[in-house]
């Protein structure tokens, strides 16, 4: 667009940045012809259980989420009273003052707080409570923060913390016909989860169990892709939260985009450098392939990232 030394208009820059969204946001999902690019926007959520609850919305948008990326669990060392503030567990290594703090009851439910104040290395305060009594050696969960909306999963376990040390991960289905959920007849029987239907709306997602856990010792567990990050700093300074071996293909495909908004021609030449940026990304980090069969094509069918499904 210019050249060397000249500065980018600012209207031009926005158009630019504008695009590098639209393009960042297209890329993180795993439909596209870049499966290796989503192993860096892997997370692993938990996902807490509340009495009665199948359906939890899971984003910054959500107001009855208990979801987090950044979730850490010890055990009570002391009984804690109904309304006390000043806390004994194991370890409070990874706690922040602000962080949600969640505790089994004897009551047989989570009660949460926050963290006012981490204090020693087993002891902290929390704010005012009537969260209520908890046993010596009752799990303790703690976050920072909330999830965030993810575009796509990739495993669901039912995470059992009976043993802290060594919790048992039991695999679940994930629906991916609504109407696999819709036929199930009693949608708030009370039993562990074996299934979840995943919905990713506008702001959050929501995940929906075909049962409801009687269990707060168990736990949904996740593994997500997370989406990428908004560039919306005028400027131009934001890093480029991609890595670095893909800079390349953004640069390219930003340019391939770009260009008939400014009335430049897409050349042979220009579409030869963008076909071997593009296609030398898609052949990094290569998370995993499958073989499926499909009428009219060879049998066997490699699982080449151009013609995934």
């Amino acid at each position: 667009m210019i050249a060397n030394g000249q500065t980018l208009d600012s209207n031009d820059l926005a158009t630019f940045l504008r695009t590098l969204n639209l393009l960042v946001k297209q890329w993180q999902g795993k439909s596209d012809k870049f499966p290796g690019l989503k192993i860096w926007t892997r997370q692993r959520l938990v996902v807490w259980f509340a009495a009665g609850q199948t359906k939890f919305n899971i984003g910054p948008a959500s107001t009855d989420d208990r979801a987090s990326a950044n979730a850490l669990s010890t055990l009570l060392t002391a009984t804690k009273a109904a309304n006390a503030t000043s806390i004994t567990v194991s370890s409070t290594a990874g706690m922040t003052a602000a962080d949600i703090i969640g505790f089994v009851t004897n009551a047989g439910t989570l009660g949460w707080g926050t963290i006012s104040s981490v204090d020693t290395a087993t002891g902290l305060t929390i704010a005012s409570n009537t969260i209520g009594a908890a046993a010596s050696s009752n799990v303790v969960y703690t976050y920072t923060s909330k999830a965030q909306r993810f575009v796509d999963i990739e495993s669901a376990l039912l995470r059992d913390w009976s043993a802290l040390n060594q919790p048992i991960d039991i695999p679940l289905q994930i629906y991916t016909d609504v109407q696999e959920y819709e036929r199930i007849t009693q949608k708030f029987a009370a039993g562990d989860p074996t299934a979840i239907l995943v919905e990713p709306f506008r702001l959050n997602t929501r995940v929906t169990t075909n049962f409801s856990s009687p269990n707060v010792y168990r736990t949904l567990y996740l593994t997500v892709i997370y989406p990428s990050e908004d560039y919306d700093n005028a400027t131009g300074s934001d890093d480029i939260a991609y890595p670095q071996e893909y800079f390349a293909a953004l640069e390219w495909e930003l340019a391939r985009r770009c260009a008939p908004k400014f009335g430049r021609s897409w050349t042979q030449d220009l579409a030869t450098h963008w076909q071997i940026a593009v296609q030398d990304g898609v052949n990094l980090n290569p998370d995993d392939t499958s073989l499926h069969f499909e009428p009219g094509k060879d049998p066997w069918d490699s699982g080449s990232p151009f013609t995934r499904p």
